[in-house]
């Protein structure tokens, strides 16, 4: 093994850097190195889970991803109905996932229309993120934003594609609906793509401990709406985040107790 050369006598422990202020650097030039832009645009409908995708966006990001997960399956309480109607309505979803599950308190979702949205975890996480394709248990996502990590000392923007498929399980008396994600990350810059030995360890734990906190969620929230939606139902209606509208709308698909107060 190669080993530095010797210091000056007297200099040796004034100069040979920590461990720690090694990394620091390392990890502030991959910091500055991440603001150098990506050019380049695929063109083209392209097949993804069986569907077609005509966004020129999501291609590109499938096709020249920084990094790409095949996640674990999630399983959780409840019917491909209930999937589909939460799936449907991301806000609703996300403020459920917030007052049931606290590490997700800081998540918001807001609604831009015609299927596009933007999330706010209110420090590391803050983008906009839309359906483009949809099928029978399926969908994709195409996801754009900034994210900052090691007390913001190191912020990455990219784009990303993400696909959800899921199917009903009978296990006993109880339905589950299991959900398998995918996921393709693209970094919006040369230097990522370069020092992507130094990074993937970091954006691999971020991915794991985000799908883990959504995962707990979503088990959470599935139990209970299939097991009390009628208590869940009286909960939303004392939550000053939920419009009336919205707590009906609930009401009426899951027959959740009386509409009156």
């Amino acid at each position: 093994m190669l080993s530095n050369p010797p210091l000056p006598f007297g200099r040796r422990a004034a100069c040979a850097p920590s461990p720690f202020r090694h990394r620091g650097r390392l990890l502030l030039l991959a910091g500055l190195l991440c603001s150098l832009p990506l050019t380049g645009t695929a063109h083209g409908a392209f097949r993804l889970i069986g569907l077609t995708i005509e966004d020129a966006a999501a291609r590109e990001v499938v096709e020249r991803y920084t990094l790409a997960r095949q996640l674990q399956p999630v399983r959780f309480h409840g019917t491909l109905r209930t999937t589909e109607w939460l799936l449907d309505r991301p806000p609703l979803a996300t403020t459920l996932a917030r007052h049931l599950h606290p590490p997700l308190e800081r998540y918001h979702v807001t609604d831009r229309g015609a299927s596009a949205y933007t999330v706010d975890d209110e420090g590391a996480l803050r983008g906009e993120f839309r359906l483009v394709a949809r099928g029978l248990d399926r969908r994709v996502y195409f996801v754009e934003g900034q994210f900052r990590s090691l007390a913001q000392l190191l912020k990455l923007s990219g784009n990303m594609v993400f696909t959800l498929e899921y199917r009903e399980l009978k296990i006993q008396s109880d339905s589950y609906v299991e959900v398998t994600p995918q996921l393709f990350l693209r970094l919006n810059n040369v230097a990522a793509h370069a020092i992507l030995k130094v990074l993937a360890p970091l954006l691999h734990g971020i991915i794991d401990r985000r799908v883990a906190n959504l995962a707990e969620a979503a088990q959470v929230v599935g139990q209970r709406v299939s097991k009390d939606p009628s208590a869940l139902y009286r909960e939303m209606r004392t939550w000053p985040d939920v419009r009336p509208e919205e707590a009906e709308a609930f009401r009426l698909a899951f027959s959740a107790g009386d509409a009156t107060p």
